[in-house]
């Protein structure tokens, strides 16, 4: 994801930032959340990994309106009220901290949370794993919010707390997503204030989110036709995945 100093190449990884702006939020939005997880890896090795966080902050800007509007009916109201009020404060301080935060440590916590997932559920056996009282949204929004603005997404941490609350398919993707969409905001004027965003990054960030924005129509028609027990092998699935990715790139980097 290089860009040369011609327009063919300029155009080559914008069309590059698109493909891969699809596959991330297909597989995303039928496994809710993890698009992020997945594009880190990918542009933290390319020319623009300083600039991971803002522009995934960029492209999920784009992206998740589409989202928010195909899903809109669905949303739960008492819980995403509560989401976007911690994540108001959490994703300004994340965001506004960093380049000032030591990561490995807290990308390996985070990808620990999300392999044990699958041990929480049993392997999708259980249903639900712990109870998720409605008051503790807002302080575990606050939190994930201000590791997403550090690390530049955490969209799966959500999903455990969420499935908890007993929402399902649908309705968890919904509250996600105007969650998501609230955040990135907060978390975007706090990149610009800082001084963060260029036209290269927007750029690249808003070619991620069209390609992200394509790709949840087909993703919904998909999720029509599966029932939650498989939603949650999905969620489940994606949720080791990105553990595991975070894992193995954070653990590489240390040792670089």
């Amino acid at each position: 994801m290089h860009v040369s100093g011609n327009n063919n190449g300029m155009i080559f990884t914008l069309l590059l930032a698109f493909l891969l702006g699809f596959f991330a939020w297909f597989i995303s939005t039928l496994a809710a959340g993890g698009a992020a997880t997945l594009l880190i890896p990918i542009i933290a090795l390319s020319h623009f990994a300083f600039a991971t966080a803002p522009i995934i902050t960029v492209a999920a800007l784009v992206a998740n309106p589409t989202r928010v509007l195909a899903f809109y009916p669905h949303i739960h109201w008492p819980i995403a009220y509560r989401l976007m009020l911690g994540s108001a404060l959490g994703g300004a301080l994340g965001a506004w901290f960093l380049v000032q935060l030591p990561l490995n440590l807290l990308k390996i916590l985070i990808a620990l949370f999300l392999i044990s997932t699958v041990f929480q559920y049993r392997f999708g056996q259980k249903r639900q794993s712990f109870a998720m009282p409605l008051m503790a949204f807002a302080p575990l929004a606050a939190v994930v919010a201000f590791v997403s603005g550090v690390i530049g997404g955490s969209g799966p941490v959500l999903n455990p707390f969420l499935l908890n609350a007993g929402l399902e398919k649908e309705a968890l993707i919904a509250t996600k997503s105007i969650n998501s969409l609230f955040m990135q905001l907060v978390k975007l004027l706090t990149y610009g204030l800082v001084g963060l965003l260029t036209f290269e990054i927007s750029s690249l960030g808003l070619a991620i989110g069209l390609g992200g924005a394509l790709s949840v129509f087909a993703a919904k028609r998909h999720l029509a036709h599966i029932n939650h027990a498989k939603f949650q092998q999905y969620t489940l699935i994606l949720m080791v995945i990105a553990g595991s990715i975070m894992l193995f790139t954070t653990l590489l980097d240390s040792l670089a």
